[in-house]
């Protein structure tokens, strides 16, 4: 697991998890929960989106407010290349060569 390390005079805290709005850290032999909005951290959002029935056309409404950056996998977890058609900054359509399932990763 990754983690971010905070180091002050005497004291060191290790964020160990982000979930969401929640930020788990450790000091020592201590754990702390920090939940609701955290100041100063950038939590960026993702999506993962599984199609499930073969298709060459897929419409996805991620909803994370931007214009992500897309990866698509088929079921057998190959990379795929296709079109990539932003409708807006919460849905884009996916355009492909050939039909098949798989997922797609927006960051």
């Amino acid at each position: 697991m990754s983690a971010i390390v905070v180091k002050e005079t005497g004291n060191t805290v290790t964020v160990t998890e982000v979930v969401g709005t929640t930020l788990v850290a450790n000091q020592k032999d201590t754990t702390v929960t920090v939940t609701g909005i955290i100041g100063g951290v950038n939590l960026d959002k993702n999506y993962v989106y599984t199609q499930t029935v073969p298709s060459a056309t897929w419409v996805i409404t991620h909803n994370l407010e931007k214009y992500c950056s897309v990866s698509v996998v088929d079921s057998a977890d190959n990379l795929v290349y296709g079109e990539v058609v932003y409708n807006s900054v919460n849905q884009v359509t996916l355009t492909f060569a050939g039909a098949f399932s798989g997922k797609a990763f927006f960051n």
